[in-house]
């Protein structure tokens, strides 16, 4: 990929407009650093250490369609609640932009 086409990424174009948000950004950061492909929102928590109500709603936000940084990735079992949830992952094309912006 050429730098012209990561400069029109979602990513870039939150990160230079100044769109993403403190928790935002500790969120996307959080999971770039993880080594697991997908979380659920209890395992977000445990890694950022925000509360469930904070990255509820931020996370929603990076699914949403003015952001797109996240995707739901199936359902799958929790592994701190044991309960069938969505998952989300960084949506794909964006985790190797985050990276090399980071």
């Amino acid at each position: 990929m050429s730098s012209i086409d990561a400069r029109n990424s979602n990513y870039f174009q939150q990160r230079d407009s100044g769109a993403l948000n403190t928790r935002q950004r500790q969120i996307m950061i959080a999971l770039h650093g993880a080594s697991e492909a997908d979380w659920s929102l209890q395992e977000i928590v445990r890694l950022t250490g925000l509360p469930i109500n904070i990255v509820s709603g931020r996370v929603n936000e990076l699914k949403s369609e003015g952001l797109r940084l996240l995707e739901e990735s199936g359902h799958r079992k929790c592994s701190i609640t044991g309960r069938t949830i969505t998952a989300v992952r960084i949506r794909r094309g964006q985790l190797n932009l985050f990276k090399a912006a980071a």
